[in-house]
């Protein structure tokens, strides 16, 4: 088996991990996934249907943080981990809060739109774009006094960052007044593996 990442063009995680790939002049194939008539050569590397996936010759990782370490040590240059245990450490400490639990809100309005039309309601949509936003604010106030997320420089955390809120800009979710968090997002777009992995489409809301 050769390189191939599993995913869908909209998938912010999947999204990181072509970044990276391009950061690290990685050849890869992709596979776009289609997860309402998920394909058997999917299924064969997610049982349990889960993207991004990578596979690399005998190895299989579904995990975008895993994914992207594995790249990372793999191809150590452009280091976007961090040179010491405490960088990495702190590297790995902001994608995990921004994956994990401040998109979180912005993952369930996604799920909604996208495949459980029967769970949307008002309220709900209402509460978590405003914690979406809330975490939007917090950003701004971060990007007003440093270019970069964390150590100072551009890492993985600037790319999961940056992914996710363009894809929720492409649902019409935008920054809004928050100019630090623009000229952030403008400063990651100029980045030619940025633009290279960006998603031609975006699917169609439910």
């Amino acid at each position: 088996m050769g390189t191939t990442l599993y995913s869908t063009a909209y998938c912010p995680y999947g999204w990181s991990a072509r970044i990276v790939l391009y950061e690290k002049g990685v050849l890869f194939d992709t596979f776009e996934v289609d997860l309402k008539n998920q394909q058997p050569e999917f299924l064969a590397v997610s049982p349990r249907a889960r993207v991004p996936v990578f596979v690399d010759g005998k190895t299989q990782i579904v995990d975008a943080l895993v994914i992207n370490e594995y790249i990372e040590e793999t191809y150590p240059e452009p280091n976007l981990l961090g040179a010491t245990p405490a960088e990495r450490a702190a590297v790995r400490s902001t994608v995990i809060d921004h994956d994990w639990i401040r998109s979180q809100p912005l993952a369930r309005v996604m799920a909604m739109l996208l495949h459980r039309p029967e769970l949307r309601e008002e309220e709900g949509m209402h509460r978590h774009l405003g914690s979406w936003y809330r975490y939007l604010d917090r950003l701004e106030r971060h990007f007003a006094s440093d270019a970069w997320r964390v150590l100072g420089r551009y890492t993985l955390a600037d790319v999961s960052i940056y992914t996710t809120v363009a894809i929720s800009r492409g649902f019409g979710m935008q920054v809004g007044e928050r100019p630090a968090l623009s000229a952030c997002m403008r400063r990651m777009s100029r980045r030619e593996p940025v633009r290279r992995a960006a998603p031609e489409r975006l699917p169609a809301a439910v």
